[in-house]
């Protein structure tokens, strides 16, 4: 599954660098994927911190700071994110280039007012902010 994510993220990247204007200015990310035998996406594999880092993006400010001391060094020391939190998600299968971006919010309705601890396609589709198409 992590070799699946990084090449998702990988991939995805290149997307958002042409399709930036579609998102605020300043907005944090989380990348998830479904194995590849799953129809569902667990709820709960987007940990507490990760929620909570990106509804402060969201909702307010979000200050990190990143370490010089993990070995591989870091790009800057820190990053002040305000404007949104996005989570996309792919579902892993044969020849699918298809993802769902869905806004923390639209997430957090869904759990809270569902009570589900699933997410399959079929809602990710109806919550989703945008859905996306790899080359």
């Amino acid at each position: 599954m992590i070799k699946d994510e990084a090449k998702f993220h990988s991939q995805l990247m290149v997307w958002l660098s042409h399709n930036l204007k579609k998102f605020p200015k300043s907005f944090k990310i989380e990348t998830k994927v479904v194995r590849r035998n799953r129809n569902t996406f667990s709820l709960s594999e987007l940990s507490a911190k990760e929620e909570r880092l990106l509804l402060q993006a969201k909702h307010g400010t979000c200050i990190q700071t990143n370490s010089d001391y993990g070995g591989m060094g870091t790009y800057c020391d820190g990053d002040v994110v305000s404007g949104g939190g996005f989570i996309f998600i792919k579902w892993i299968r044969r020849g699918n280039k298809e993802f769902m971006i869905i806004d923390i919010d639209a997430l957090v309705k869904f759990r809270e007012d569902s009570g589900a601890k699933l997410l399959d396609e079929k809602n990710a589709k109806i919550i989703s902010y945008l859905i996306g198409y790899l080359k």
